[in-house]
């Protein structure tokens, strides 16, 4: 099954924690003297954003100690371990487009600071649109955390079989550099598994995030 998902921006919540957080600001708030700036950058990027995505769903296994998708397979043993009892995955590729990422170039240019906060607030929106995904395809107490090609033992090559499974680049105009970064930038592409049981897991945000020890899914 393969669909397209698309939102508007009042959609996407792009918490204010969040933005902090890739800020750098870890349990501390912004200065009076920067939300001026932040609210600037983030009207900016709420006027030009363009959030899409595909998603596939397909088969999931394991086999002579690989795990296989259907569209590759994998050594991977973290990947495995999140997968463990899943028949099915989600995969998806997910952008909040070229604009973004044009915008982010022009702060740049402007001010170093308006750069970082509006690179910075692209990161929370993808984020904030991935989780959206994740409501969209399924029930998430049922659904692992994302993970994404380069965590883990997840080669980061895995990357270009994962975007010509979902022909991200016709349906959603999302690419691979030769440095294998994905473009347009503020991009995720990642892997679901569909469990029958419900998710031991709190995390929703995927592996990519989380520093848990004892991970029921490694």
């Amino acid at each position: 099954m393969f669909q397209i998902i698309s939102a508007k921006p009042d959609e996407i919540l792009i918490g204010q924690n969040a933005i902090e957080e890739y800020l750098g600001y870890f349990g501390a708030k912004l200065t009076d003297e920067l939300m001026p700036l932040v609210e600037e950058c983030k009207k900016e990027l709420l006027e030009c954003v363009d959030y899409k995505a595909c998603v596939m769903q397909t088969e999931c296994c394991e086999k002579d100690g690989k795990i296989c998708l259907g569209f590759m397979q994998s050594e991977s043993k973290s990947l495995s371990g999140n997968l463990r009892d899943c028949e099915t995955v989600f995969v998806f590729a997910a952008t909040t487009g070229a604009a973004v990422q044009r915008l982010i170039a022009k702060n740049s240019l402007i001010s170093p600071v308006k750069g970082m906060i509006t690179d910075s607030i692209g990161s929370a929106a993808i984020e904030a649109f991935c989780d959206y995904i994740n409501r969209k395809v399924g029930d998430v107490d049922y659904l692992r955390p994302r993970f994404s090609p380069g965590y883990g033992d997840l080669p980061l090559e895995c990357q270009q079989a994962l975007l010509d499974f979902l022909e991200a680049k016709k349906h959603i105009g999302l690419a691979l550099t030769e440095s294998r970064m994905l473009t347009p930038v503020k991009s995720v592409t990642a892997i679901i598994g569909l469990s029958k049981e419900k998710n031991k897991c709190k995390n929703k945000k995927g592996c990519m995030v989380c520093n848990r020890v004892n991970c029921p899914y490694s």
